[in-house]
C-alpha cells in the first residue's frame, strides 16, 4: 500500500478491516490531502519514520486529544507499531519487491507474467489489510483508556499535532533533517491548514 510502501490509497478504500475505525477514515482522508502521501514517503525512506505513527500522532491532535495526553498512548503505540512492522508488514512488503524484482529481470510468457503480476497484487492486498489491522490495534489503545475529546481550534491541533511528532521522532531516534523538516511543514500545513 502506498500508505506505507508503493499501492495507491484507492486500494486501502476497498478492504472492510478499517471500516468503522476513525483512526483508520482519518488516515485515509489525511493520506489523500496534498502532498502527504510524498511527505510521509519521504520521512519513511529518507528517515525511517513509521508511517503509521505519524498518522496516529496527526489523528489525536485532530481528534482534540490534548498534546499531554500522547505519553499514555506513546510507548504502547510504538510498541505495537515496530511489533506489527516486523512480524508481519516488512515480511510482506519485502516479498513483494522482492517478486516484482524477479517479474521485472526474468523472462515469462504472457500467461506467467498475468499470473505473477495477479499474485504480487494478492501479496499487497495482504500488506494493506495487516496495516488495517495495526491501525484498529493503535485505536484500541486510545479506546481502552478513553479520553474524552475535546473541541480544539485547528491551530491548537496544528500545535498538538507537531507536539506530538516532536515526541515521537525524539523517542525513536528519527532526527529530522532540514529536509524532513519541510516534510513535517508540509504534513501539518495540508492536514490542519
Amino acid at each position: 500500500m502506498n500508505f506505507v510502501s508503493t499501492a495507491p490509497m484507492t486500494d486501502a478504500k476497498k478492504t472492510t478491516i478499517g471500516k468503522g475505525n476513525p483512526l483508520w477514515d482519518f488516515a485515509l482522508w489525511a493520506y489523500d490531502e496534498p502532498d502527504v502521501e510524498k511527505a510521509c514517503l519521504a520521512l519513511q525512506n529518507r528517515l525511517g519514520a513509521d508511517v503509521l505513527m505519524i498518522m496516529f500522532c496527526l489523528w489525536l491532535a485532530q481528534r482534540g486529544t490534548p498534546g499531554g495526553y500522547l505519553a499514555r498512548y506513546l510507548g504502547a503505540a510504538i510498541k505495537l507499531s515496530r511489533d506489527w512492522q516486523r512480524s508481519f508488514v516488512e515480511p510482506l512488503r519485502t516479498c513483494r519487491l522482492n517478486f516484482k524484482d524477479f517479474i521485472v529481470n526474468t523472462t515469462m510468457a504472457p500467461a506467467e507474467l498475468d499470473a505473477a503480476n495477479a499474485l504480487r497484487d494478492r501479496i499487497k492486498q495482504s500488506e494493506l489489510d495487516m496495516e488495517q489491522l495495526q491501525m484498529l490495534a493503535m485505536y484500541s489503545l486510545v479506546v481502552e483508556n478513553e479520553v474524552i475529546d475535546e473541541q480544539r481550534s485547528a491551530t491548537e491541533q496544528r500545535q498538538d499535532a507537531q507536539n506530538n511528532l516532536n515526541v515521537y521522532f525524539s523517542a525513536t531516534g528519527v532526527k529530522l533533517d532540514p529536509l524532513g523538516q519541510t516534510h513535517v511543514i508540509c504534513l501539518l500545513q495540508s492536514v490542519f491548514g
